[in-house]
Parts: structure tokens; sequence; C-alpha cells
């Protein structure tokens, strides 16, 4: 064929050519890369269309006509498979099923296709003249009331959606670090030291809305997830050390609630918890991988409801509450093992590694509207909501047990010694509404310790991340997603004591927590990622102070180890 007939080059075309799009939509910088599979001709020998394949694991396959080819790149040092730039745009991409065959529009129906969106948008001038003979027909005091109807209408639903506006990822994580393991360790907390660490879960609290806050304006600067910010910065090996702590920290706590999800089926069934571990596991993968996460967002608000059971249970309890306050205001430090390894387990499980991951990816893909001032004001009322809503919780959680358990000298090694703090109190239901709350919490935490381990990993490499994106689109991420769930499902089903695999889980995010805290001060007061947007010097501080007390908490947490203390 001439190239006057072939002036795109279709006759070089070749299986194995490496794919590509303007935008890199189809995951061209993931771990398995987009090619051509198949080259399909007509009757006189001409490219009528070809066939893509991506994906390892995750596969999908895109038929994609010939008038859809924009340029064939061929063999040489630097394409040594050959290329080819499709003309796909995001929003195809991104209408594109989970898995199957599907076929590119050609040429002319894409064009027809934008033309026609771009008519629906304008209105044309016999639309306009027919509004305005409808309107004309209207009596006067009709349209007044319809406009006013319209106007309380539309406030009402300006009002609700500006609500739930608010609901983002820092509300999500700040709720989502009271997961299964979270509960089971303020639990131990209140049962083994009583209120005596009321005023540290007070002192954590602003510390906490300062280092969220520190992420959501660092994912909102940079527009990067935090590994690939810790990458392109401070190389991969930074970025490599960032990611390790967080996926030693993330498996212990899947792992944990895993177990802790068991065990609260366990109280619902008296079947053992172990039966249990597997189809949790499997059902949360599918939902993970091939669900929508605002779906999983919108049950976990639900089931955040279950933790008012601890609010009415304090209440009905009639504590002293002059001693609670004092506890809470009043600094108490007790050097033994059990209370610095609670105090250790209670700052991970509020301060955790991957809040600070998934804080950064989520303020990064949340859609918020204004000017980039007035979306970090409102990010910073987001965090403000879930680190008060998840704190408030762990408060009552550690009355609870503290003025039941800890009061009668009863310890915790069991899901449902934990409950009897409750059942005590409101009576045998609330041994149900315990399990319930410990299955809810984990069932969503489980999927947002996956994603951030998975977002640490991928961006460590600069694969496509994303909970938005399609398994095929970053197999990557999801191939990571997946193989973390199944180190941790391994992890559970060897049997470990429930309650001290839970309470380990969360010192080991304690004390690995503050290496991620010093990234993220070098992060924010560096000019050249932040521009003009870096910490202020409060904010400074208060990751200062954060970084001093954990470590210092590990350290004696660490003594008493050395010194047989435990």
């Amino acid at each position: 064929m001439s190239i006057e007939n072939d002036p795109k080059g279709l006759d070089a075309l070749e299986t194995g050519m490496r794919v590509e799009t303007p935008d890199k939509d189809l995951g061209e910088t993931d771990v398995s890369q987009p090619r051509v599979k198949e080259v399909i001709r007509d009757r006189e020998g001409a490219v009528a269309k070809i066939i893509i394949q991506k994906g390892a694991i995750f596969k999908k396959e895109l038929e994609v006509p010939a008038d859809r080819i924009q340029e064939i790149i061929t063999p040489d040092t630097l394409h040594q498979a050959g290329q080819v730039v499709l003309d796909i745009n995001e929003q195809e991409a991104d209408a594109l099923n989970v898995h199957g065959i599907e076929e590119i529009e050609d040429e002319q129906t894409h064009q027809d296709s934008l033309l026609e969106d771009s008519e629906k948008n304008i209105p044309t001038t016999e639309g306009i003249r027919a509004m305005e003979a409808y309107s004309s027909l209207e009596e006067h005091e009709e349209q007044e009331e319809g406009a006013e109807s319209q106007q309380n209408a539309s406030a009402e639903s300006q009002k609700s959606s500006s609500w739930l506006r608010l609901i983002g990822p820092g509300f999500i994580s700040g709720m989502a670090g009271n997961d299964s393991s979270a509960v089971a360790s303020y639990s131990v907390d209140g049962a083994q030291v009583g209120l005596g660490h009321l005023w540290l879960l007070l002192l954590s609290t602003p510390l906490y809305q300062a280092v969220q806050y520190s992420c959501a304006k660092v994912g909102r600067i940079t527009q990067k997830g935090f590994a690939e910010v810790l990458r392109e910065n401070y190389g991969r090996s930074g970025a490599s050390l960032a990611s390790l702590a967080l996926i030693i920290a993330n498996v212990a706590l899947i792992t944990a609630d895993l177990v802790a999800i068991g065990s609260g089926f366990q109280l619902l069934t008296t079947m053992s918890w172990v039966w249990f571990t597997v189809p949790i596991a499997v059902i949360l993968w599918y939902l993970t991988v091939f669900s929508n996460f605002d779906k999983l967002k919108k049950v976990f608000i639900v089931m955040s409801l279950a933790f008012i059971v601890y609010i009415v249970t304090d209440i009905l309890a009639r504590p002293d509450w002059i001693a609670i306050l004092t506890s809470t205001v009043v600094p108490h430090i007790d050097m033994t093992y059990a209370s610095i390894s609670s105090a250790v387990a209670l700052l991970g499980a509020t301060i955790s590694p991957y809040n600070i991951f998934w804080q950064v990816q989520g303020e990064k893909e949340e859609r918020r509207q204004g000017t980039l001032k007035q979306k970090l004001r409102t990010a910073a009322l987001d965090v403000g909501i879930g680190v008060v809503s998840g704190n408030m919780v762990a408060y009552f959680i550690i009355i609870c047990t503290a003025t039941t358990l800890y009061t009668h000298h009863k310890a915790i090694t069991t899901a449902a010694d934990a409950a009897i703090a409750l059942v005590s109190v409101l009576g045998p239901v609330a041994k149900y509404l315990f399990a319930i709350g410990l299955i809810g919490s984990g069932l969503v935490a489980i999927p947002v310790l996956l994603a951030s381990t998975s977002y640490a990993v991928a961006g460590t490499f600069g694969w496509p991340s994303g909970l938005s994106k399609k398994p095929w689109q970053s197999e990557g991420f999801y191939l990571i997603l997946t193989g973390a769930l199944v180190l941790s499902l391994f992890l559970a089903l060897l049997h470990l004591d429930p309650i001290q695999l839970i309470l380990w889980a969360n010192i080991i995010s304690g004390i690995l927590a503050p290496v991620l805290i010093v990234y993220l001060i070098l992060v924010g007061n560096n000019r050249k990622i932040m521009k003009k947007q870096g910490f202020s010097w409060l904010l400074n501080i208060c990751l200062g102070t954060t970084f001093v007390i954990m470590v210092a908490a590990a350290i004696l947490f660490f003594y008493s180890l050395a010194t047989g203390r435990s």
C-alpha cells in the first residue's frame, strides 16, 4: 500500500506493540501495559480494527477501529516493540466496564456523540421560544408560589448536599480509626488502666487533627499520593522506607481486624471465629476491587452509629463524672508495663500510619468546590469532624470498660470479655450490639487499610493508583491490595491469641507512626513541593510535639521489655 493511501502507517501494525493514549488513561504506566493482541483486516487487506489487551490477572480487551489510531511508531532502539497511539480520552476510558470485551466507537460516531452532548447544553431558538410561551400562560401568583417553593426546595437541597460534602476522607479516616482492633485496644486500655489514659486521649485529639490536616494539605496542594511525593523529591529509597513502615503496620492491623470481625460473629453464633475469616476476606476483596467505594462509604456511616451504644451505656451506668473529668485534664503517668503498652497502643490506634497515606490520597481524589483557600478550609472542617467524632467514641469506650471491668478487676482475654462491660448495664442485648459494632467497623476499615497499603507501594514504583480506577487500569495497585489481604489472612489463620494480636498490631502502629510524621514535616516545609502553601509554625509545633510524645512512649515501651517488666 502506498504512503498516500496509508498516511498513518497502519501496515506497520504488529501484535505485541505497546498502546498509549494522550492522557495515559489505559494504565500505560502500570505494572502491566496495554498491547496489541490482534490486527484485523478487511477483504482488501486494509486494517479495519485492532484488539487491545491490558492486564495479566485483571484482563480487559478493547476493539478499536482503525480511524481511532493517531500514530504508529515503528520499532527502534527507543521503542523496541513499537508503539500505537490511540485517540481515546479520559471520559471514554472512565465509561469502560470492569472486565470483558468492549468496542470503542469509530471516529464519526464519537464526534456525533460529542456534538449531541454539546447541543443538549446549548438551548435552541425554538426551545427558548417554547419556554417563553409556556411561562406566559402561567398566572403571576402561581409563578410566585412555584418560585418560592422551588427556592425552598433548592435551599434545602443545597443545605443537605453541603453537609454531605463535609463527609469526605477526613471523616472516614477519623472514624475508621475506630476499627475493630482499635475498639478492642481501647477496651483493653480501660480494663487495664482504668481512667488513667483519658488525659492522653484528650492530648492526642489536637495532635491527631494537626497530622490529618497536614496530610490533607499535602494531598490538595500536590495532587499526588504521599509515596509519589516522597519518590519524586527524596528518591525511591526514601519512599521505600516510609512504605515499609506502613506495610508492616497495616498487615498487622488487617490481620487483627479479620480476627476481630470473626470474634464478632463468634459472639453472635457461638461458632469459632476461625470459620468466618476466609469468607470475610473473600467478600471484602470483591467489594474493594469490583464495587464502588462510595457505596462502602455510605455503609460505613450507617455502621458507625452502632458505637452510640457506648455513650448510652456510660450514661446509664452513672459513673463518677467528677473522677472522669479529673482524669481527663490531670495527667497520670504509670510506669508499669501494662500502662505503657496500653498507651502506645492507644496512640497507635489514634495516630496510625495508614491514616496518613489514606488522608493524602483521599484529599487528592476528593472533589471540593471553591477556591484553594475554601477547599483547605472545608478539608480542615472535614478532618475536625472525623477526629472529634472518632476520639469521642474512644473516650466513651475507655470510660465504659474502666467503670465496669477495671473496678471489678476483670481482664479482657476474649471479645466476650469486652462485651461484658456493656452487658452488665444494658443486659444480654448489649452483647449483640457490641458484635455488630465490631463487625461493622472492621468491614469498612479493612478496605481503607488495604487501599492505603496499595497507595504506598504503587506510589513508590510510580504505578497508577486509586480506588476510582478499574482493576485493569491499575493492576499493580489491586495486585498489591490482594497480596496484602492474602498475607493477612494467612497470619490470621495461625490461631494466635486474638486480644494479644490486636493489642500488638496497634503497638506496632504506635512505634512506626513517628517515622511517617518526620516525612510529613519534611514535605510540608519543602517550598519546592508546597510552593507558597507550606505548613504554618503552629502546625509544625503540633507535628513536632506529636513526634516527641510518640517516640518517648515507644522508648518507654522498649525499656519495659528490656528490663523484663512485661
